[in-house]
Order: C-alpha cells, then sequence, then structure tokens
C-alpha cells in the first residue's frame, strides 16, 4: 500500500496537482457573458489525468491521456470558432505537464512552476499594461543586449585559465564585465520604478552583496555621465563599501567561526565608521527637485564594462607575476596583493588557514584588514574615472575613516584576546 503521509507521498503529489489545476482554473473560469471555454472543473480533471500518468510511470499511458486530453481541448475549440488566442489550450497543456511533474522527484519544480502559472494567468492586465506602457523599446533592447551577455556569450567563453601564470581566465573576467553592466541595469530600474533616492540605496545594498568592485565601477561610470549626481552617488558608494565588512563576515563564519568572532569587532567598528562617513560626508540635505538626473540615466553601456575588464585583466596578470615571486609564505603580502581585486578568495583562505591551525586568528584579522584596504586603494583608483572630485575624494576620504577606524579597533580590542576569551567560554 502506497505511503499516505510525508513529503514524498503520492497522496501529496496528486494534492499538489490538484492544486495547480485549481489555481489555474480559477483564472480561466468563464464569466456568465463570457464565450464558453474550459473552466475550473476541466482543469481539475487535465491536472488529475496528468497526475494519474506521472503515477503510473508508463509512456503508452501518458501518450494515450495526453492525447485524449488534447482532443477534448481541440473539439471544444471547434465548437466555438468565435473565440480569439491559445491562451487557455496552452494553460490546459501546461497543467497537464505540470501535473505529471508533480508525481517525479521533480515535485516541488513542479508546484512551482504551476504557481507561476497561475500567476502569469491572472495578471494579464498588469502584464499588458507593463510591456507595453512601463517598459519602452530602448529599455527592451537593453534588456536583451544585457541578457546576451549571460546566456550567449558567457556560456561560450572557455572556463580554463589561459597565459603566464594562469591569468587570463575568460569565464571569471566576463563575470566581471556582467557585474558591471548590472549595476548600470539594475540600478536604472530600480531608480525607475522605486524612485531615485530608495532606488539607489537598493542598488547600493545589492552591489555590496554582489561585488563592490563591480559596484564602484559602475556607479563611477553613471557619475561620469550625470555629474549632478556626484555628492549622492558617493553617499552610496560609502554606504555599499560599508557593507563589505558584514558580508565577509558571513563568507567567514561559514569557514571559521573563530575567525568570524575575532574579526567582529574590528569589522563592526568600520561598517558604522562607513556609514557615519557616509552621512556626514555626503549628507542628504539636497532638495528632491533640485536633482533632474537619475545616477543611472541608461540601462545597458557594455563599453565601460569592457574597459573595465580590460583594466580587471591586467591587474590579474600583475597579482599573479607578484604572487609568484613574493610566494606564499609572507601572509601579509599575499593578502595584499590578493585583495587588490577582490577580498572573497583571500578571506575564505585565511579562514582556512585559522580553522586548520595554521594561522593566529590574530594575523588573519590583519590580513583580512590589509586585504580590504588594498581592495580600497583599488576602487579609489577606478572612482577617479568618474572625473568627479566631489565623488571620488568624499569616497577616498570615507575609505580612510574606515580603515583607521579599523586599526584603532584591533590595537583596542586585539583578536588575539577576543578569542582566548571564546575559548575559555567554551571549555567552561
Amino acid at each position: 500500500m502506497a505511503e499516505l503521509t510525508g513529503p514524498n507521498s503520492p497522496a501529496v503529489g496528486f494534492l499538489l496537482a490538484l492544486t495547480i489545476g485549481f489555481l489555474v482554473g480559477r483564472t480561466r473560469e468563464p464569466g456568465p457573458h463570457d464565450t464558453p471555454r474550459p473552466g475550473m472543473r476541466d482543469f481539475l480533471i487535465i491536472a488529475l489525468l496528468g497526475a494519474v500518468a506521472g503515477h503510473l510511470g508508463n509512456a503508452a499511458i501518458a501518450i494515450a491521456l495526453f492525447a485524449g486530453t488534447i482532443g477534448a481541448i481541440l473539439v471544444m475549440r471547434a465548437e466555438h470558432p468565435e473565440r480569439n488566442g491559445i491562451t487557455t489550450e496552452l494553460a490546459a497543456v501546461a497543467t497537464f505537464v505540470l501535473g505529471a511533474l508533480c508525481l517525479t522527484s521533480d515535485r516541488p519544480f513542479g508546484a512551482g512552476l504551476g504557481i507561476v502559472l497561475a500567476a502569469i494567468l491572472a495578471e494579464r492586465d498588469q502584464l499588458r499594461s507593463f510591456v507595453r506602457d512601463a517598459i519602452s523599446d530602448r529599455e527592451f533592447i537593453d534588456t536583451l543586449s544585457f541578457l546576451a551577455l549571460i546566456f550567449i556569450i558567457y556560456p561560450l567563453l572557455p572556463a580554463g585559465s589561459y597565459g603566464p601564470f594562469g591569468f587570463f581566465r575568460p569565464r571569471e573576467i566576463w563575470l566581471f564585465v556582467i557585474l558591471v553592466s548590472g549595476v548600470s541595469y539594475v540600478g536604472y530600474f530600480l531608480t525607475k520604478f522605486a524612485g531615485n533616492e530608495r532606488g539607489a540605496l537598493l542598488t547600493a545594498i545589492v552591489g555590496a552583496i554582489a561585488s563592490t568592485t563591480a559596484y564602484t565601477t559602475g556607479i563611477s561610470q553613471a557619475v561620469a555621465e550625470s555629474p549632478k549626481s556626484a555628492v549622492p552617488a558617493a553617499r552610496y558608494a560609502i554606504i555599499s563599501n560599508s557593507i563589505l565588512f558584514p558580508r565577509t563576515l558571513v563568507i567567514v563564519v561559514v569557514i571559521s567561526p573563530m575567525l568570524a568572532v575575532a574579526a567582529a569587532p574590528a569589522f563592526a567598528a568600520m561598517t558604522l565608521a562607513g556609514l557615519a562617513a557616509a552621512l556626514v560626508l555626503a549628507p542628504a540635505t539636497v532638495k528632491k527637485s533640485a536633482v533632474s538626473d537619475s545616477t543611472f540615466r541608461n540601462p545597458f553601456s557594455i563599453r565601460p564594462a569592457l574597459e573595465f575588464g580590460v583594466v580587471f585583466t591586467i591587474v590579474l596578470l600583475l597579482t599573479r607575476v607578484a604572487k609568484h615571486y613574493a610566494g606564499y609564505g609572507g601572509q601579509m603580502v599575499v593578502s595584499a596583493i590578493s585583495g587588490l581585486v577582490d577580498v572573497t578568495a583571500i578571506s575564505v583562505t585565511l579562514a582556512s588557514f585559522v580553522q586548520s591551525g595554521t594561522s593566529a586568528a590574530r594575523d588573519a584579522v590583519i590580513g583580512l584588514t590589509l586585504a580590504h584596504a588594498v581592495n580600497a586603494i583599488f576602487k579609489s583608483v577606478v572612482a577617479q574615472t568618474s572625473h568627479q572630485p566631489a565623488f571620488y575624494l568624499r569616497l577616498m576620504a570615507g575609505f580612510v575613516i574606515m580603515f583607521a577606524v579599523g586599526a584603532a579597533a584591533i590595537v583596542i580590542v586585539d583578536p588575539a584576546r577576543v578569542t582566548e576569551v571564546v575559548s575559555h567560554l567554551q571549555m567552561n
């Protein structure tokens, strides 16, 4: 007898399939004055037939049930030729397939797609309005261009390492090109639909989570195109780079909780100092009516991203050469070199050293701080490409404040002492 309980039981699968039939059927139920079409009961039956086909797992039976479903739909369509479109028919096919999927190992996937299908059908008018009115032809073309970077060019690039010291990694370099382009793309639509201030803040948060280097590059280009946004852009750039510290702690704590605890005082101090610096150095005192242009004026701009890709490639080569001749024995030297373009890799490396006992937590904290500081120097150089002192001088001042406070925090709250206290508490 089949199991009646549990998330993997057939009973749950049939219930999910019927739920999909109910949700989709609710959106297609004809009104009293509408042209007749398949409605609630029809879609419940279609979902049930799909679930039976998926449960039996017999190809011949599945084909027969599917053919019978399609035949019934076509007969009803032939009886009412005045109907326009084939949305209901396509929804019926999708309901059958998703119902069958709910009786396989891909049950969560089928249930999720069923909800998506019902949402698409239910929001018909909103989708039409969004496509026709909210998105311009330019924005649509730019969206296609941005998606081409991700789903066409990126998969075609080789995944290996090439050149001296294996510095040339096409996919890694192109990923940064995508991230830089993504800053402009996401920032443009967030500011369009959420407003300049809120959209810019959300973009800064997303940029901090994805890559502060890419975010700083993207917003620097945006400032170059819109000089009036220099001061607010500096505020959001400092905020984004302040969020980088807690993001690093989240990465580190997964590998070495001890290092995360040791680094927490300094990194918390740098985060708070950065947020305070953003408010002081670039206060939000300008009236919204005085700012005529949004920071992100174009949804897609490939040239700045490609230029950054070239710079990123050159920096990768210099980093590899420096590591080769400096060796991996000097932890601080390697930390500084590795942090030039990205701090994630060195953060993971230092965390693994602490976890394995090959590095003291205090040395790792200093290495992490040094890597972030060198990364800030690189981003300061990138920020100068905006050619707007009001932007890059504020950002550089924010970096100085952050790391001055961080250095003081390391001296005042010694990471070695923090780890001793934590170890003592764990022993007791």
